[in-house]
């Protein structure tokens, strides 16, 4: 009995867990947003409990705040963290790039295949389903490297990452596609360093499109807050 009630509430837990860090991600709690644990677990149909627990593992991944005698409040957007993010972004990224395995025409066309795909869905401006192509693109890449421990990394990169790439879409008019398509014409001559060394050009070109992306809202940190920014 004791056994079945600890991995139902460990289910719960992992469910709530899952769909916070969706929302976070997705900007359904935006960032510097208060969360207010009872009526998420009233949203969720849940207790209390998974709720809490829930946000002891999101404030361990970054995505939280807990501030004394305040409340939990959704981790902030900054200019700073977005280039700390994809500077090690781009020294993890690349060298997987550097180091994978020859691809196959097949492959290539594939990935050809997505570009097509991620070019569409930017036209009809259906910016999650870009999102979610621009990952399939770029881990195709990465998962050729035949390193299971790097692609935890990068996996644990890109969480955090998704939120910023939100606010760059719309900031991209092309979705990135020249430069995606200059790294898939690296990689059908065989090589890779070019191919690592524009990757690493088009996270640095995300960075300089950010930076006129934020606004207040998103970066004024806790601490520094009035009250009525507080009851926005």
């Amino acid at each position: 009995m004791v056994k079945r009630l600890l991995v139902r509430r460990g289910f719960a837990v992992d469910a709530t867990l899952d769909r916070m860090r969706k929302d976070i991600i997705r900007g359904r709690y935006a960032p510097n947003s208060k969360l207010f644990p009872k009526a998420i677990a009233k949203e969720h149909g849940t207790s209390f409990i998974p709720v809490r627990e829930a946000l002891r593992i999101l404030e361990s991944e970054g995505f939280v705040t807990f501030v004394n005698n305040r409340g939990t409040w959704v981790t902030p957007l900054s200019i700073e963290d977005a280039k700390d993010l994809y500077a090690t972004r781009i020294e993890i990224e690349s060298s997987a790039v550097r180091q994978a395995t020859p691809f196959s025409s097949e492959e290539l066309d594939t990935l050809d295949e997505v570009l097509d795909e991620i070019r569409i869905r930017n036209a009809e401006h259906k910016a999650a389903e870009v999102v979610k192509l621009n990952r399939c693109f770029h881990f195709s890449l990465y998962e050729k490297s035949n390193s299971p421990r790097r692609m935890r990394l990068i996996e644990q990169l890109w969480l955090h990452s998704e939120r910023y790439q939100r606010m760059s879409v719309k900031q991209r008019g092309d979705a990135g596609d020249a430069e995606h398509r200059a790294i898939l014409g690296a990689l059908r001559l065989g090589n890779h360093d070019a191919a690592a060394d524009l990757l690493a050009e088009h996270l640095r070109t995300t960075i300089d499109l950010l930076a006129s992306s934020f606004t207040d809202e998103m970066t004024t940190p806790i601490e520094n807050r009035s009250p009525d920014f507080e009851k926005r």
